[in-house]
C-alpha cells in the first residue's frame, strides 16, 4: 500500500455525495504481458507492478486504489497472492473490492471471494484493522488485477503519505489527489491547529516530495498529478534505517500563514507547555517524593530512588490501555503527573511527565524532550507535522552534568535510553524555549552479553553442561519487556530457543533458572542445561566448532553491494569463555590461530584458542562501538564482520586413542 492516513482533522460540517465506484475498468493485457517470464528491466524480480494507481478525492471523501501484477516466479506468487488492506476502524471503510487473476494464456479467474478482518493495532483509542483476501488461481505467469476504495464519512478529512516505491519494480504508476478546498469566504472552513494548537483556517496545500528521476508532477485545476515510469523497487535490504524517510515519497498537509521555522518554534511551546501543566508540583507530588528520598541522600541518590519509584507504576504500554469509560467508572482522571501517581497506571510518556515532576519537586533541574522511534522514522523538519515525534524522555542535570532518562520504557536502565530513542533528532526544552537537538548515542560498554559453558564430551561424542548467560543493557532490556508481555516461563523458553539457532548441530539447550527479571539494576541471569551431542567423526579423529556459540551464525552481509546505509540499531560487546572437558582418550591435536581483527574507530574481534591435556577453551570478544554505516562506509564493515564469521567457523582437531570400557567410564566403545 501506497497510502499512510497518518492524521485527520475535524472541521465544520459539509455535505458531500460520494460517487458511485462504477464497474470494474480493467485493462486488456498485452501479448507480450501475458506471455512475459521475466523482466528486461528488473532482472530476477519475483514479480513487477505493471500498473499501480491511487486517486484521493477529499471533497468526494473516498481512495480509490488500482493495482495490476504480474508474477515471475513461486516467490512472487507466494508475495502477492494475499491482499492486506488496512483501514483505522470507526472512521475508514473498505468497499467495492474487485479482482480478477489471468493465467499466461489469458483464461480469466474473477475474484468470487469473501475479505476478512484482522486487528492490526491498537492502542490509545486506536484500532487498526485489515482487509484481507486471497486472489483466485494464483500461478506463476499470471497477472493479478484488483481494485477497491477506502471511504470516510463526512466528519472527515485526509491526506496522503504516499511512499512511492513498492517491493518490486513497478512500470508505471499514477497519483491523483483532489485536496479539501480552503474556501476562507465559505461557511464550510477547513481548521488546523496552528503552531500553539489553536484551531485555524488553513490557507495552504504544502507538500514534501522525494521523487524518482522522471516523475511529471503537475498542480492542475482538479488537483495535484503524479506520473512515475520505471520506479526502482525499495530495496530489500537488512539493517536499513526507515525506508520511510530515505525513499521516493509525496507528503501533503493542510497549513495557514506560517513558516517552517515559526511552526517548529510554536509548536514546540505549546507541547512544553502541556507538558509543564501536567507535570505540575501539587502538594501530592511533594509529600511523596518526600516519602521517597532522605534529607542527606545526594542528588544522585535521590534521583535514582524517584526512578525506581517510577518503574513501579503501571505502565500500559505492556500491559492493557484503560479506555476513558473505565477510568470514569473507577473514579479516576488523568490531568495531572498526580493523577498518575494516585492510581499508579498511566501511558509511557505519561510516566514520563510523572518522573519529570517528581525529579523537579525534589529540587533537581528537569526538562522534557520529545523524540521518533528510530526504527520507524527519522524526523522531517520541512514536513510540518508535530505528530512525526512520538516519544517523551527526560534530561536531568546531575552535579552539573545531563543525563538522559527513558522512564516510559519499563525496566529500562537507570540514566540510559533504549536505543531507538539514541542519535534521533527531537525537540527539547530550555531555559530559552525549545529547540531540535540529538540524543546522544549509546556506549557498547552498557550493553554486555557474557556467554559462558561449561561442558564435558564423551569418548562417542555425547555432550553434557551447562551455559550462564549473562546480559546487562539492551538485551536485558529486550527480553524484560517480552516477559511483561507474556510470562517467566514463556521468556525462559525463547531465550532457549533462541540459543538453540546459535550452538552447534546436535547440541540441545533447555533453559532451567533465569534471575534479575524484574531488577533492571542487575543483570538478567539465564541458565541453561546443554545435552545431545557434538562433534564430526573422522577416523581417529573429531572436528569441534572452535566458537560454540557462533558455530551456526553466517555474515549479517553476504551481499558484496548494498543500496541503503545501515543501522546495526545499538553499540554491544559480547564476550564468550567456552570450556570442555574431553573424555580419557581425546586429546587437542591442533587448535585455530589466536586472531584479532580490528575495524579502528568502529569494532574489534578477538579470539583465542587454548588446549592442555584433556580440556579445550576459547575465549571470544565481539565489541561494536558505532552502528551507523554510510553506503561508502559498507565494504569495510562487511569485510569486517566476514572475517570474524570466518574465524568463527575455524575447528578444532581432536585425537581419539582407543580406551577401555571402564577407562571410558562405560559411557563409550571400545576402539
Amino acid at each position: 500500500m501506497g497510502l499512510t492516513y497518518r492524521r485527520f482533522f475535524l472541521f465544520l460540517t459539509v455535505f458531500a455525495c460520494l460517487p458511485a465506484f462504477g464497474a470494474a475498468n480493467w485493462r486488456q493485457p498485452t501479448a507480450d504481458e501475458l506471455k512475459m517470464t521475466s523482466d528486461p528491466k528488473a532482472p530476477d524480480a519475483p514479480a513487477v507492478y505493471l500498473n499501480r494507481d491511487e486517486y484521493m478525492d477529499v471533497k468526494g471523501h473516498y481512495d480509490r486504489i488500482y493495482a495490476r501484477i504480474k508474477i515471475l516466479t513461486e516467490k512472487g506468487r507466494l508475495q502477492f497472492s494475499d491482499v492486506e488492506i488496512p483501514y483505522r476502524a470507526g472512521v475508514l471503510n473498505v468497499r467495492a473490492l474487485e479482482g480478477r487473476t489471468i493465467h499466461s494464456d489469458g483464461t480469466i479467474i474473477p475474484f468470487t471471494g469473501q475479505a476478512y478482518s484482522k486487528e492490526l493495532v491498537k492502542a490509545g483509542g486506536v484500532r487498526v484493522m485489515a482487509r484481507v483476501f486471497s486472489m483466485p488461481d494464483v500461478q506463476v505467469g499470471s497477472i493479478l488485477e484488483y481494485q477497491f476504495e477506502l471511504q470516510y464519512d463526512d466528519m472527515w478529512i485526509f491526506f496522503p503519505e504516499w511512499t512511492l516505491q513498492e517491493r518490486v519494480f513497478v512500470h508505471e504508476a499514477h497519483y491523483h489527489f483532489i485536496p479539501y478546498p480552503m474556501d476562507l469566504n465559505s461557511s464550510n472552513l477547513l481548521m488546523v491547529p496552528d503552531p500553539q494548537g489553536r484551531l485555524t483556517p488553513a490557507t495552504r496545500l504544502q507538500y514534501d516530495a522525494q521523487l524518482p528521476p522522471g516523475a511529471r508532477f503537475q498542480d492542475l485545476p482538479s488537483g495535484t498529478d503524479l506520473v512515475m515510469n520505471d520506479v526502482a523497487a525499495i530495496p530489500d535490504e537488512p539493517y536499513s534505517p526507515p525506508l520511510s524517510s530515505f525513499s521516493y515519497r509525496l507528503f501533503y498537509y493542510y497549513t495557514g500563514n506560517f513558516s517552517a521555522q515559526d511552526f517548529w518554534k510554536g509548536a514546540g511551546k505549546s507541547w512544553s507547555q502541556k507538558v509543564d501543566r501536567f507535570a505540575t508540583q501539587p502538594d501530592v507530588i511533594g509529600r511523596a517524593v518526600a516519602g521517597i528520598v532522605a534529607p542527606g541522600d545526594t542528588d544522585d541518590q535521590k534521583l535514582k530512588k524517584i526512578y525506581e519509584a517510577v518503574m513501579t507504576v503501571d505502565n500500559t504500554a505492556f500491559s492493557r490501555e484503560h479506555s476513558e469509560a473505565e477510568n470514569k467508572a473507577e473514579g479516576l482522571q488523568v490531568k495531572t503527573a498526580a493523577d498518575i501517581w494516585a492510581q499508579k497506571r498511566g501511558t509511557p510518556n505519561e510516566i514520563a511527565r510523572l518522573f519529570l515532576a517528581m525529579t523537579r519537586a525534589a529540587g533537581l533541574k528537569a526538562s522534557a524532550m520529545i523524540v521518533t522511534e528510530r526504527d520507524e522514522r527519522v524526523l522531517n523538519a520541512n514536513y510540518l507535522h508535530w505528530e512525526q515525534l512520538t516519544d517523551e524522555i527526560a534530561i536531568v542535570t546531575v552535579e552539573g552534568k545531563e543525563m538522559y532518562f527513558d522512564p516510559g520504557e519499563r525496566y529500562c536502565d537507570y540514566g540510559k535510553l533504549h536505543w531507538k530513542h539514541t542519535q534521533v533528532l527531537g525537540i527539547r526544552q530550555t531555559d530559552n524555549g525549545t529547540e531540535a537537538v540529538l540524543t546522544p548515542a549509546a556506549d557498547y560498554k552498557d550493553s554486555v552479553v557474557e556467554r559462558k559453558a561449561t561442558l564435558q564430551l564423551g569418548p562417542d561424542g555425547k555432550l553434557q553442561g551447562t551455559i550462564t548467560l549473562s546480559m546487562t543493557g539492551v538485551e536485558a532490556l529486550r527480553w524484560r519487556q517480552v516477559a511483561l508481555r507474556n510470562d517467566e516461563e514463556e521468556t525462559k523458553k525463547r531465550i532457549g530457543e533462541e540459543l538453540q539457532t546459535l550452538v552447534p548441530d546436535g547440541a540441545r539447550v533447555k533453559t532451567t533458572g533465569l534471575t534479575g527479571l524484574t531488577d533492571e539494576s542487575q543483570p538478567l541471569v539465564a541458565t541453561l542445561e546443554v545435552s545431545g551431542s557434538m562433534g564430526t567423526a573422522t577416523g581417529k579423529r573429531i572436528l569441534l566448532p572452535g566458537s560454540f556459540f557462533e558455530t551456526n551464525v553466517r555474515p549479517l552481509f553476504p551481499e558484496d553491494r548494498r543500496e541503503n546505509p545501515v543501522d546495526l540499531h545499538y553499540p554491544y560487546a559480547v564476550r564468550d569463555q567456552v570450556k570442555i572437558a574431553l573424555a580419557p582418550g581425546l586429546t587437542v591435536d591442533s587448535l585455530p590461530t589466536n586472531a584479532q581483527i580490528p575495524f579502528p574507530k568502529n569494532a574489534d574481534y578477538i579470539a583465542k584458542y587454548g588446549g592442555s591435556g584433556s580440556v579445550y577453551q576459547q575465549a571470544r570478544l565481539m565489541a561494536l562501538g558505532k552502528t551507523v554505516y554510510s553506503k561508502d562506509e559498507y565494504p569495510e564493515l562487511r569485510d569486517f564482520l566476514q572475517k570474524a564469521s570466518a574465524q568463527d567457523q575455524q575447528q578444532v582437531v581432536l585425537d581419539r586413542a582407543p580406551v577401555s570400557a571402564s577407562a571410558a567410564g562405560g559411557s563409550g566403545t571400545n576402539q
